[in-house]
């Protein structure tokens, strides 16, 4: 089940925290190893940043969302950290903050969600991506370059928010074998993206408008993949859009 987030009421801040203080709200998706927390962005200060972590949960957080999985719930996780700035977890940072403790919300606060667990510790494994919004920017639109990270065989993409009107969405895919070509649309082994991605790779998926179609389950999607810093080759591959994890629209317009 696909969750959408209209309005962010649960957002609060403390005007003496810099940097994107406050109550910063967390979308919880994966599973086991691959457990992963996104930060819930808009453009305006102190929340304009957009944040991927890779995260453990502590026993206490690990037991309650294996309960909750066991009985059947299949909907959003949230989780509301302690107030601290979220820049502190800017990997450009001597000293950032490798872990944190808040509350494991079933669904939303703001929404009438359930805490199932409180004073979790989440421990991050490593930062995905790490982006200051910058409300100033003109609106506009354009390409919507997304984020991929994760394994080939359980891989999510993220929209790569830039400039508004955006907005936030996660999905679940899957990269198809034996669709790997290079940039030309010659051939390669799929073991070019057989490592995955544990930073989060850009990509872009054809031209997308803001008002146009999202990524939608069933749907399939020739990525771009480009080559990167280090010298990896950039490719084309083709993506299997599995289930939407979470759509929010209306905090980015």
């Amino acid at each position: 089940m696909s969750a959408i987030h209209i309005r962010a009421p649960g957002h609060h801040h403390q005007p003496g925290l810099a940097g994107g203080a406050g109550l910063h709200g967390m979308v919880v998706f994966g599973t086991g190893v691959d457990c992963y927390l996104s930060y819930r962005p808009m453009f305006q200060a102190p929340y304009n940043f957009q944040v991927l972590l890779a995260v453990e949960f502590d026993e206490r957080g690990k037991r309650a969302l294996g309960a909750d999985r066991r009985i059947g719930y299949t909907d959003i996780h949230t989780f509301d950290p302690e107030d601290f700035p979220v820049a502190e977890l800017d990997p450009g940072r001597v000293r950032r903050r490798r872990s944190f403790h808040g509350t494991l919300i079933r669904g939303r606060r703001e929404r009438g969600g359930i805490a199932i667990a409180t004073e979790v510790r989440a421990t991050v494994r490593s930062v995905v991506h790490f982006a200051e919004l910058d409300p100033d920017r003109v609106r506009g639109r354009g390409l919507l370059t997304h984020l991929c990270f994760g394994r080939p065989d359980r891989m999510y993409l993220a929209h790569h928010i830039n400039r508004q009107p955006s907005f936030d969405q996660i999905v679940a895919a899957r990269l198809i074998t034996g669709t790997v070509t290079d940039l030309l649309g010659e051939p390669l082994a799929d073991e070019i993206a057989g490592t995955g991605f544990a930073q989060a790779q850009p990509i872009i998926l054809g031209q997308r408008e803001f008002t146009g179609a999202r990524l939608r389950a069933g749907e399939l999607a020739v990525a771009a993949f480009p080559a990167t810093a280090g010298g990896g080759q950039g490719f084309l591959a083709e993506i299997a859009i599995e289930r939407q994890i979470y759509l929010e629209v209306a905090d980015l317009t």
